[in-house]
Order: structure tokens, then C-alpha cells, then sequence
């Protein structure tokens, strides 16, 4: 069994690979892996070594191999577009992986709804065509509620691409219609023949790209990461 991470600068995401299964880990903490028998840890990382150091001893699994993932020029039939290959994000990277494994030969436009919304192009013969980033939907709201002094949010998200009548719809829906808009946009431009979601905010994008031909994977960068255990 392995343990998979996803090591972001905020908070990690997990998930065990065995018996070529990848289950979600709801919880990551040293009593949630304590009892479970790990060979060795598989991970993605953009924090900085403090942060993975401090996660080794708070798992109390610094006793196990930990093997890094980095974005490669070439790897798993996936071709990076990037000159200079190590500064595409690795999670970004282990997307195109993910999406070749569980799709083979087919072109792909890999959708990634986080704090940071990223978008990339994998035609069929694995080349990755490039992206895009831009602010996330928590991100694009919090951004106009900090810059300015009569517009104002709530924690929950409701928004319709519609217009508006109140201040809180307005917001909402003009950032969800930002996002879905520019998603949109990027079918158009670089048709594949499959769209993948992924991320946290899939749950409200996906309603709105029903049309399109849409796959939602939560798992799809541990699927990218498992490839390295495979091998």
C-alpha cells in the first residue's frame, strides 16, 4: 500500500493506492495512517521544505522512503509543452498524466476548479497543447469584496448564470459566469473530444457545462501520480 499526497501551500489532499485501487482519504493526520501498512509515499508538492518536513513528523512517517514527483520534459506518453519543462505546475503536469491513463488516445481538455482554475490542452498523440490560468470562483469573489467598499458576499454559493437582483446574485453569478464563460471559451478554441473536471469546485461548474461532453474526476492527479508507482 502507498500513500499518495498532494501537498499544497495551505492544506494536503491524500489517498492510498493498492491492488491498482486509488481510495480518497477523507482525513490525513498520523492516528488516520497510523495502523495502515505503507511502503512508502508517493507525492506532489509546491510548498516549501519546512512545510514537507514538518508534514513527514506530523504523520510520524519520516521513517518511510518519500519519493518527490516533478514535472518532466516527457513521461507516460505525455509530451510537456512548457521550454522549460520543471515550471509547469506539477499538479498541472500529473492532470495530463492522469488524463492519458484513464482515456488513452484521445484528446482532452483537463479543467482544474481550485483556487486557481487551470485549464490544458492533451491532443491524442499526448502532446500537451497549453493552458491557461486564471482566479477560481472563491478567489474572483474574494478578490471584488476586497477591492471594493459597498460589495459584499456570503459563505455559501448559489450562483446561476443569470442576471442578478440583489447585490450577493450579482457577484456570484457574474463569477460563476466568468468562469463557465471562459470554459466555454476554451471548448471552442481547442476542441478535444473529452472535458475533464476536477477540483473542489467541480460540484457547481459541472451543472453548467452539461451540454459539453464532461467526465468528472475528483482523483485525476493521484491517478497521475499512481503512474509513478506503476511504472
Amino acid at each position: 500500500m502507498y500513500l499518495l499526497l498532494d501537498i499544497g501551500n495551505t492544506r494536503e489532499k491524500a489517498a492510498l493506492f493498492y491492488g491498482d485501487k486509488i481510495t480518497a482519504l477523507t482525513e490525513i493526520s498520523a492516528e488516520s495512517v497510523k495502523h495502515l501498512p505503507i511502503y512508502s509515499v508517493y507525492f506532489a508538492c509546491v510548498a516549501n521544505d519546512t512545510r514537507l518536513s514538518s508534514l513527514k513528523v506530523a504523520l510520524a512517517l519520516d521513517h518511510l522512503p518519500w519519493h518527490q514527483v516533478q514535472s518532466e520534459v516527457h513521461a507516460y506518453g505525455v509530451t510537456n509543452c512548457y521550454a522549460q519543462p520543471h515550471l509547469l505546475g506539477v499538479d498541472r503536469w500529473l492532470a495530463l498524466i492522469g488524463a492519458r491513463q484513464l482515456l488513452g488516445k484521445q484528446s482532452v481538455m483537463i479543467v482544474d476548479a481550485g483556487t486557481a482554475l487551470t485549464v490544458d490542452w492533451l491532443d491524442e498523440s499526448g502532446a500537451h497543447q497549453g493552458g491557461w490560468i486564471m482566479p477560481g470562483l472563491q478567489l474572483q469573489q474574494q478578490s471584488v469584496v476586497q477591492q471594493t467598499a459597498k460589495v459584499f458576499n456570503k459563505e455559501t454559493l448559489n450562483g446561476r448564470v443569470e442576471p442578478g437582483k440583489d447585490t450577493i446574485e450579482c457577484l456570484q453569478n457574474g463569477c460563476l459566469a466568468a468562469v463557465t464563460g471562459a470554459i466555454r471559451q476554451g471548448w471552442l478554441l481547442n476542441k478535444a473530444e473529452r472535458l475533464i473536471l476536477t477540483g473542489g469546485d467541480t460540484f457547481y461548474l459541472n451543472a453548467q457545462l452539461a451540454d459539453l461532453n464532461v467526465i468528472t474526476e475528483p482523483l485525476l492527479i493521484f491517478h497521475g501520480l499512481a503512474q509513478y508507482i506503476r511504472q
